[in-house]
């Protein structure tokens, strides 16, 4: 019996599919939810009850329903991208200014929690993918 090489051409090869760019900065762009529905004069638990779960659900929707390639992939750059919008609107709007250090850790918890929110809407975006028959 002979040792086939990993690189062994037998197992069949399907080619990568590209994360796609629109898609990312589209769901990245229900950060706008934080400040439109803040200027209705909602408190900001309210804000929150309902920024949340409506982004969530619609990442979900989209990533699992329009059969986003790498799902998982796409929601944490769009979690990225979320994040740094997050603490560039912070930045620019802060009532206050903050020490240097607790802006770099802020931030840095901003983009690390929105990227692993993002990663699990892909997670869960590819799970729909799969129920419906797609391969992610």
């Amino acid at each position: 019996m002979e040792n086939m090489p990993l690189t062994s051409t037998s197992v069949p090869r399907t080619p990568a599919r590209r994360v796609r760019g629109r898609l990312v900065v589209a769901l990245a762009a229900t950060v706008a939810l934080w400040p439109v529905l803040g200027a209705v004069g909602l408190s900001d638990l309210t804000l929150a009850a309902v920024v949340l779960p409506v982004t969530a659900l619609t990442w979900v929707a989209v990533l699992g329903l329009l059969d986003a390639p790498r799902p998982v992939l796409t929601g944490t750059l769009a979690g990225l991208l979320y994040g740094a919008v997050l603490v560039a609107l912070s930045l620019a709007f802060g009532r206050e200014p903050r020490p240097t250090p607790v802006v770099l850790f802020a931030a840095g918890w901003e983009l690390t929690w929105c990227a692993l929110l993002g990663a699990g809407a892909g997670l869960l975006g590819s799970g729909v993918q799969q129920l419906r028959g797609r391969q992610p």
